[in-house]
């Protein structure tokens, strides 16, 4: 290991999901180093995910489509990474982009991310779920063991700056919900069309608990899922509903954070939420927890139906080829339901305790 590390660039272009599990890197890095400046390269598009880390330095937004767009523009990233000069380089991504910002820019040390391919491969093409799962935030912490810095189990952790907290205050506020109001998060969507639990029974979930715990109903979407938002809220009584469809990453984050668990798809707001410290019931279809990608918060709560022909792909992107989506069909509202009853009964008895 060098003896005088003063500048780290950490590099991770995308997804949401993976952005956000690269955190434990961070955190450790920051107090083995806590002199050191911490760089942190990935795509625009998430750059809100990191914008209020304290730990960070400095942000580098890699844009495709307007100023790094082409060769012309990857040679100016380059160009401005090279007058750096850095003393760690440490690759979380291990692609071809990342491979040329690897051999191209100066520094001292390098380290690359290994991706288990042949132990994913196995799970999604052999079917073969006796492999060790390895967790891909333990993936990315053993990168550090090539400078013999010691990587104990790490939970991924975001930060939230004070205008989103402002955001979040002022939307519940507006819209009557009291301190002492129940508010279940549900985030309905995905990437892919076949991660995604039923519309009806995303409903029903959220009817169930609506009866039972006299609560509110959060429902999230993205731009471009506002039908898949429009048929779960379909039926439910208009008072107990709020709408998050559409925001800014930063504004979409505050308001999960004031969530009290999250019901949701295997989806990049599912470790959003792990990351702000509210729990999850996330429900894997196709993918499966033990490809390395499950929440990783204490409270979290993973359904899998576990049927032998998941996992199907290693992102859920494929086409199901089967007759029903028994991964899917199988998961039953009242087994979501269930869940998010425990973490809740859960979360009250700390707070008693407190």
């Amino acid at each position: 290991m060098q003896k005088k590390i003063d500048k780290i660039l950490i590099i991770r272009f995308s997804s949401l999901g993976d952005v956000i599990l690269t955190t434990p890197v961070i955190r450790v890095l920051s107090a083995q180093f806590p002199r050191s400046k911490i760089y942190f390269l990935t795509k625009a598009q998430y750059a809100d995910l990191l914008r209020d880390d304290p730990r960070i330095s400095s942000l580098i937004e890699f844009d495709p489509y307007r100023r790094h767009k082409g060769l012309s523009g990857f040679g100016r990233l380059i160009s401005d990474l090279r007058s750096c000069d850095f003393d760690l380089l440490v690759d979380l991504h291990a692609n071809l982009r990342s491979f040329f910002v690897r051999h191209l820019v100066n520094s001292k040390v390098k380290l690359k991310y290994r991706k288990h391919w042949w132990s994913r491969f196995s799970m999604v093409h052999l079917k073969f779920l006796k492999i060790k799962a390895v967790h891909t935030i333990d993936s990315y912490l053993d990168v550090l063991r090539g400078i013999q810095v010691e990587t104990p189990k790490e939970e991924p952790s975001i930060y939230l700056g004070p205008e989103n907290v402002e955001f979040s205050d002022h939307f519940l506020l507006e819209r009557n919900v009291k301190k002492d109001d129940i508010v279940v998060g549900v985030h309905p969507g995905a990437k892919w069309e076949t991660k995604r639990w039923d519309e009806g029974k995303f409903t029903e979930a959220c009817r169930t608990l609506i009866d039972k715990l006299n609560c509110k109903i959060l429902l999230f979407g993205n731009t471009g899922e506002e039908k898949l938002v429009e048929e779960v809220k379909r039926d439910l009584p208009e008072e107990k509903l709020l709408l998050a469809v559409g925001l800014p990453l930063g504004k979409f984050m505050s308001l999960i954070k004031r969530c009290d668990c999250l019901i949701t798809n295997d989806s990049g707001p599912m470790h959003m939420a792990s990351a702000l410290g509210v729990p999850v019931v996330a429900i894997f279809g196709p993918t499966h927890p033990k490809l390395g990608f499950a929440p990783r918060g204490c409270s979290d709560v993973v359904l899998c139906a576990d049927v032998k022909c998941s996992p199907c792909s290693l992102h859920g992107e494929k086409r199901c080829r089967k007759e029903s989506r028994f991964c899917m069909d199988l998961i039953q509202p009242e087994m979501v339901t269930e869940a998010a009853e425990r973490i809740l009964e859960k979360k009250r008895s700390l707070l008693k305790e407190t």
